[in-house]
C-alpha cells in the first residue's frame, strides 16, 4: 500500500488511498497467485529477504492485440527503494522474460496523470501510443484514465 499511497498521492483521491487495506490486498494476492495462468509471470525483487517490489508479465489482455504482443501488467516498488536502481533492474528483467517468451512487442497501461511513471517508461524506451481508456478501481467507484505505451524488444 505504501507504493500506491506514494505514487498516486497527487493522482488519486486521498480518501481512496487512506482506505486501502494491506489485509485486503494480501488476501486478493493470495487468491490471484493461487489461480494464476501458466503464461503469467510474477517477478519479485528482494533485499535482505524483504520484498521491495514486484512486476507481473504475460500476454496482452487487450482485445485489439495479436498473439505476439506481451504486456507488462504491473511494476511496483516500495517508495523507500525508489531511485536506487531497483525499478530499472526489475523493469529490465520483466522485458527479458517477455522477450524470451517470444513477444514481438510489449504494451503497458499507465495512469495518464502519473507523470513520474510516464517519464520512467519513456526514458526506458517505451513509446506513448496515445490510446486511452477509462477504468474503475475495484468497487471504489474511483475512475481513472490510462494511456497505453509500447515497447519493441531488440534482438539479442
Amino acid at each position: 500500500m505504501a507504493s500506491w499511497r506514494a505514487a498516486y498521492a497527487e493522482v488519486l483521491p486521498a480518501e481512496f488511498l487512506t482506505r486501502l487495506s494491506v489485509t485486503d490486498r494480501r488476501r486478493a494476492w493470495q487468491e490471484r497467485l493461487r489461480t494464476l495462468p501458466d503464461e503469467v509471470t510474477v517477478l519479485v525483487a528482494e533485499e535482505r529477504e524483504h520484498v521491495v517490489g514486484f512486476a507481473v508479465t504475460g500476454p496482452s489482455r487487450d482485445r485489439d492485440a495479436g498473439q505476439d504482443t506481451g504486456e507488462l501488467q504491473s511494476l511496483y516498488l516500495h517508495p523507500r527503494h525508489w531511485r536506487r536502481g531497483w525499478g530499472s533492474r526489475l523493469h529490465e528483467r520483466a522485458l527479458r522474460v517477455l522477450s524470451h517468451e517470444g513477444y514481438a512487442s510489449i504494451t503497458l497501461w499507465v495512469l495518464t496523470a502519473n507523470d513520474h511513471a510516464r517519464r520512467f517508461y519513456e526514458r526506458s524506451g517505451w513509446a506513448c501510443l496515445g490510446t486511452t481508456r477509462v477504468d474503475t478501481l475495484g468497487d471504489s467507484g474511483v475512475r481513472v484514465e490510462e494511456v497505453r505505451y509500447r515497447y519493441v524488444p531488440t534482438l539479442p
